[in-house]
């Protein structure tokens, strides 16, 4: 379970001068790829440019890709949201100042994570591989 979504449940805020959604709520409907750059934002330059030249391939898969930096989220790829990066960074137990790729499926999981620069491909594969989206293929 998300700690972000664990912390509602009991109460406890992340950041609490610090609003907006956090990665609980896109279950069920998004498959989301969170970027989060290093400091030199050299690896998630390219990242992001790897993933947005498959941009039918992300909307197949119901994909939204989000850069996650210090004090902001961006939405690389799908709809702007209003979201806590100190709430991604917290359920994703990830630094900043340092590269690191996670895919979370709709059912809020983590599927992928890497501190290396990933083809599409790759996270597509994994993808096709999953129940879910064999079941999105059959329908």
């Amino acid at each position: 379970m998300l700690k972000s979504l664990s912390a509602a449940v009991s109460g406890i805020e992340i950041d609490p001068q610090q609003g907006g959604m956090s990665l609980a709520d896109f279950e069920w409907r998004y498959r989301v790829v969170i970027i989060f750059p290093d400091d030199s934002h050299t690896d998630a330059a390219r990242q992001a440019s790897l993933l947005l030249a498959e941009a039918d391939g992300l909307r197949e898969r119901d994909m939204i890709v989000l850069e996650v930096e210090r004090n902001e989220v961006k939405a690389l790829f799908g709809p702007e949201y209003d979201l806590n990066c100190y709430a991604i960074r917290s359920d994703l137990d990830v630094t900043n100042g340092f590269f690191a790729l996670a895919l979370v499926g709709k059912d809020g999981s983590v599927k992928f994570r890497t501190d290396e620069v990933v083809q599409a491909a790759v996270l597509f594969d994994l993808i096709d591989q999953m129940p879910m989206r064999k079941q999105e293929k059959r329908n």
